[in-house]
């Protein structure tokens, strides 16, 4: 199944949805899997962020590139990775219990090889925090570990820090974690590992931090440590009178700053 096709059936299950309850959908073909999932408006809206706006390309320098990707929900972006590069090894990292568990079984009843998840929150300190999320909307990819993300509903969950899973050269790092992204950052940073990320995409979310331009911040310090940064979507500032949406960066290591074999 291609692409449009795959995106004109889930549009017109999501309407027939709409319709009537009688048309409840949990789960998809798409390119001979078979995925499951909580909601089918959300996980249209994922689709064609992640497949049609391609939020997550990028250039590996070889046909099996290390991934890492951080705040990976119910898969669709692992989906993503592996039908672009199949030989492509993932890491991934998912806190919330509902949107793991619906992970790791889209994982499993596929057969994904070379994906290695983990239930785990990233943060600048491991450790237990609380997670900020919707009670009305499991698996929901707005889950945060931070109480400005407005969800009354809370639960403890472990925190890692990523920079303890970075031994080898990363050809590509996603980070979409509802906030914790900056703390992340000055993690790989204090501790040297960001010299082993050759590419990243890191979504920022603005609302997060209304006391702080953490963007700023985030492209100053991907500058400084030898990344070229543009931004992939949204805008930052955001044009008066619309809603801090979240910004999309990409930044790539300059070539001659990427770290040889040879290299420690």
């Amino acid at each position: 199944m291609g692409l449009m096709e795959a995106v004109l059936r889930i549009r017109a299950k999501q309407f027939l949805g709409k319709l009537s309850r009688r048309w409840t959908f949990r789960s998809e073909r798409l390119f001979g899997w078979c995925f499951n999932c909580f909601d089918y408006y959300d996980m249209l809206t994922t689709f064609q962020i992640i497949f049609l706006g391609r939020e997550y390309r990028f250039n590996p320098q070889t046909p099996r590139p290390r991934i890492v990707d951080c705040g990976s929900n119910i898969g669709l972006s692992i989906l993503f990775f592996k039908r672009e590069f199949p030989e492509s090894i993932v890491l991934a990292f998912e806190p919330d219990p509902a949107a793991f568990a619906m992970l790791s079984h889209n994982v499993e009843q596929n057969a994904l090889r070379g994906v290695e998840v983990h239930n785990l929150a990233l943060a600048g300190a491991a450790g237990s925090r609380d997670l900020y999320s919707d009670p009305e909307r499991p698996g929901s990819t707005a889950t945060s570990l931070f109480a400005e993300c407005g969800f009354g509903e809370r639960r403890a969950v472990s925190c890692a820090r990523l920079s303890d899973f970075i031994c080898d050269d990363i050809d590509f790092l996603k980070l979409d974690i509802e906030g914790a992204e900056l703390e992340v950052i000055e993690d790989l940073v204090r501790s040297g590992k960001i010299q082993r990320v050759h590419q990243m995409v890191i979504e920022y979310h603005p609302v997060l931090f209304p006391a702080r331009d953490g963007y700023s911040w985030l492209c100053e310090t991907l500058r400084n440590n030898g990344f070229a940064v543009e931004i992939r979507s949204g805008s930052y500032p955001p044009v008066i009178g619309s809603p801090w949406a979240p910004v999309t960066l990409f930044a790539a290591k300059l070539a001659g700053l990427r770290r040889s074999p040879a290299q420690s």
